[in-house]
């Protein structure tokens, strides 16, 4: 019986000294390959991205305050090599 057990590589510690972000407000498309993560607390749904064959970690965070629905992407970036 083979192996059921596997490593992801998402949840290895940040080899990125200095993680490289960008940010987008309410986008109107983006996608990802990976293991996703959802939590609702206070009125708020954060999402979190684990990046298929990466360990980018994404995450998105969606609210409204009395009004239009907000999301707030964080999109972790590969560093820039050298």
């Amino acid at each position: 019986m083979p192996n059921s057990h596997y490593r992801v590589v998402a949840s290895a510690p940040s080899r990125n000294k200095y993680p490289l972000y960008k940010f987008y407000t309410d986008p109107e498309d983006w996608h990802c390959n990976g293991t996703v993560k959802v939590s609702c607390k206070d009125g708020k749904v954060d999402v979190t991205i684990f990046e298929k064959d990466s360990i980018n970690v994404h995450k998105m965070s969606i609210w409204s305050d009395d009004g239009p629905v907000t999301t707030r992407l964080k999109e972790e970036l590969d560093p820039v090599q050298e």
